[in-house]
Protein backbone atom coordinates (compact mmCIF):
# COMPACT_ATOMS: atom_id res chain seq x y z
CA UNK A 1 0.00 0.00 0.00
CA UNK A 2 2.78 2.21 0.62
CA UNK A 3 4.53 2.12 -2.80
CA UNK A 4 1.09 2.77 -4.06
CA UNK A 5 0.75 5.67 -2.00
CA UNK A 6 4.10 6.68 -2.94
CA UNK A 7 3.10 6.36 -6.48
CA UNK A 8 0.40 8.62 -6.55
CA UNK A 9 1.71 11.12 -4.70
CA UNK A 10 4.79 11.50 -6.98
CA UNK A 11 2.20 11.62 -10.17
CA UNK A 12 0.54 14.35 -8.53
CA UNK A 13 3.32 15.95 -7.34
CA UNK A 14 4.89 15.72 -11.04
CA UNK A 15 1.73 17.32 -12.45
CA UNK A 16 1.24 20.16 -10.24
CA UNK A 17 5.02 20.89 -10.64
CA UNK A 18 4.94 20.81 -14.56
CA UNK A 19 1.49 23.08 -14.49
CA UNK A 20 3.39 25.51 -12.38
CA UNK A 21 6.16 25.58 -14.51
CA UNK A 22 3.61 26.41 -17.53
CA UNK A 23 2.25 29.12 -15.40
CA UNK A 24 5.38 30.58 -14.99
CA UNK A 25 7.12 29.80 -17.93
CA UNK A 26 4.54 30.78 -20.67
CA UNK A 27 3.82 34.55 -22.07
CA UNK A 28 0.97 35.81 -20.98
CA UNK A 29 -0.36 38.53 -23.92
CA UNK A 30 -4.13 38.52 -24.64
CA UNK A 31 -5.24 39.97 -27.29
CA UNK A 32 -8.87 40.83 -29.75
CA UNK A 33 -9.03 37.10 -30.67
CA UNK A 34 -7.66 35.37 -27.68
CA UNK A 35 -10.26 37.66 -25.75
CA UNK A 36 -13.34 37.34 -28.41
CA UNK A 37 -15.63 34.20 -27.60
CA UNK A 38 -15.34 31.02 -29.34
CA UNK A 39 -18.74 29.38 -30.92
CA UNK A 40 -18.20 28.30 -34.44
CA UNK A 41 -14.70 29.06 -35.22
CA UNK A 42 -12.91 31.32 -36.95
CA UNK A 43 -14.91 33.81 -38.90
CA UNK A 44 -14.81 32.93 -42.78
CA UNK A 45 -11.62 33.86 -44.81
CA UNK A 46 -13.92 33.08 -47.90
CA UNK A 47 -17.81 33.87 -48.57
CA UNK A 48 -18.11 30.49 -50.47
CA UNK A 49 -17.23 27.29 -48.51
CA UNK A 50 -14.76 25.28 -50.48
CA UNK A 51 -15.95 21.17 -50.77
CA UNK A 52 -13.67 18.72 -49.52
CA UNK A 53 -12.25 15.77 -52.56
CA UNK A 54 -14.40 12.52 -52.40
CA UNK A 55 -11.12 10.73 -53.50
CA UNK A 56 -9.31 11.20 -49.86
CA UNK A 57 -12.16 9.19 -48.35
CA UNK A 58 -12.23 6.34 -50.38
CA UNK A 59 -8.20 6.04 -50.16
CA UNK A 60 -8.78 6.41 -46.51
CA UNK A 61 -11.31 3.36 -46.48
CA UNK A 62 -9.28 1.52 -49.06
CA UNK A 63 -6.38 1.30 -47.05
CA UNK A 64 -8.50 -0.04 -43.98
CA UNK A 65 -10.01 -2.49 -46.16
CA UNK A 66 -6.47 -3.63 -47.93
CA UNK A 67 -5.49 -3.27 -43.98
CA UNK A 68 -8.04 -5.80 -42.67
CA UNK A 69 -7.81 -7.72 -46.01
CA UNK A 70 -4.04 -8.32 -45.34
CA UNK A 71 -4.05 -9.79 -41.42
CA UNK A 72 -7.28 -12.26 -42.60
CA UNK A 73 -5.10 -13.38 -45.43
CA UNK A 74 -2.12 -13.44 -43.07
CA UNK A 75 -4.17 -15.77 -40.73
CA UNK A 76 -6.02 -17.89 -43.10
CA UNK A 77 -2.65 -18.64 -44.65
CA UNK A 78 -0.28 -19.78 -41.69
CA UNK A 79 -2.88 -21.62 -40.13
CA UNK A 80 -2.14 -25.56 -40.46
CA UNK A 81 -6.04 -26.90 -41.88
CA UNK A 82 -6.05 -27.72 -44.93
CA UNK A 83 -9.67 -25.98 -44.49
CA UNK A 84 -8.39 -22.62 -43.60
CA UNK A 85 -6.68 -22.16 -46.84
CA UNK A 86 -10.42 -22.82 -48.56
CA UNK A 87 -12.02 -20.40 -46.29
CA UNK A 88 -9.05 -18.05 -47.59
CA UNK A 89 -9.87 -18.74 -51.23
CA UNK A 90 -13.69 -17.68 -51.04
CA UNK A 91 -12.93 -14.58 -48.53
CA UNK A 92 -10.61 -13.52 -51.47
CA UNK A 93 -12.78 -14.18 -53.94
CA UNK A 94 -15.44 -12.28 -51.81
CA UNK A 95 -13.18 -9.14 -51.46
CA UNK A 96 -12.06 -9.19 -55.32
CA UNK A 97 -15.99 -9.41 -56.21
CA UNK A 98 -16.93 -6.36 -53.48
CA UNK A 99 -14.07 -4.25 -54.01
CA UNK A 100 -15.30 -4.74 -58.12
CA UNK A 101 -18.96 -3.38 -57.31
CA UNK A 102 -18.21 -0.59 -55.78
CA UNK A 103 -15.13 0.67 -57.82
CA UNK A 104 -18.12 0.04 -60.81
CA UNK A 105 -20.42 2.09 -58.72
CA UNK A 106 -18.15 4.82 -57.65
CA UNK A 107 -17.30 5.28 -61.38
CA UNK A 108 -21.07 5.60 -62.41
CA UNK A 109 -21.75 8.17 -59.33
CA UNK A 110 -18.45 10.41 -60.87
CA UNK A 111 -19.89 10.67 -64.35
CA UNK A 112 -23.51 10.98 -63.28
Amino acid sequence: MGLILTIASGLVAGILLLYLLGIIIAPFNPGDIKNDHFECGLPPSSESPSKANFNYFIFAISFIVFDMAGLFFSLFVFADDKDALNWAMVFGILLFAAITISMKEYRNAKSS
